[in-house]
């Protein structure tokens, strides 16, 4: 990689940690479109990774918040989600898993700007598991669903509920993904280079984190993540 990109990589995943710092979920949504353009195998496992990090956060500030009913609910389509996940990345070739990555992240901002809600029950709780783990294992992003079927939890309940389940989805992601030789020391690689922009996004999150009632915060944020998306997909097509 060269020091250009290097230097993106490292902006792009700080203003995804910036996000998933304060909302709770959402770094993929706004890193990955940029990070897929530079190398499509920062997906999944570095991105889960740095996630993942990003995540544990949540649960060691936030963890007596946890809706573990809403947890032990969204496993049940953890195992689905993750087989699902790991054909896509074994069948897919990386342009077309690029694509996917532009095609979910674009539709996963439309969703959330358009202000779609559910009410949360048992069903979509499982549901939300399942294409969590999906998306999180086929392209490295597993925040949307969660964001979209917990959506009426209070936002220290989200982040910290949240970041327990993608913290699963990531761990068994991951070991299944090495086993597989999907996942190796060039990916250990890429994750050293994310890894100062996911500090970066962290120290700044603290300061942003007071600001999430603004109005005009998450709509400027899943902009981005439209926007990238849209060029990821364009960018594949052309």
């Amino acid at each position: 990689m060269s020091a250009v990109e290097i230097v993106l990589s490292i902006a792009a995943v700080a203003g995804g940690a910036i996000v998933q710092g304060s909302v709770g979920v959402g770094l993929s949504l706004v890193a990955a479109p940029a990070l897929v353009a530079i190398d499509p195998t920062f997906i999944p496992g570095p991105l889960l990774i740095v996630g993942q990090i990003v995540g544990i956060r949540h649960i060691i500030v936030e963890g007596k918040h946890i809706d573990w009913q809403a947890f032990k609910n969204a496993l049940w389509g953890l195992p689905v989600g993750i087989a699902g996940g790991l054909a896509v990345v074994e069948l897919v070739p990386l342009r077309l898993l690029a694509l996917l990555v532009g095609i979910l992240t674009a539709t996963s901002a439309v969703i959330l700007l358009a202000g779609f809600r559910l009410r949360q029950t048992r069903r979509t709780e499982i549901v939300g598991g399942l294409t969590c783990s999906f998306a999180g294992t086929a392209a490295s992003l597993p925040g949307a669903p969660l964001g979209i079927c917990f959506s009426e939890m209070r936002p220290p309940t989200l982040r910290s509920t949240s970041s327990a389940y993608i913290f699963i989805v990531g761990a068994v992601a991951i070991g299944l993904l090495a086993a597989r030789d999907r996942f190796g020391l060039h990916e250990l690689t890429l994750v050293g280079y994310l890894v100062p922009g996911m500090f970066i996004g962290l120290a700044i999150s603290r300061v942003v984190r007071p600001f999430l009632d603004r109005t005009w915060f998450r709509p400027a944020v899943l902009s981005v993540a439209l926007a990238g998306g849209v060029a990821l997909i364009i960018g594949q097509l052309v």
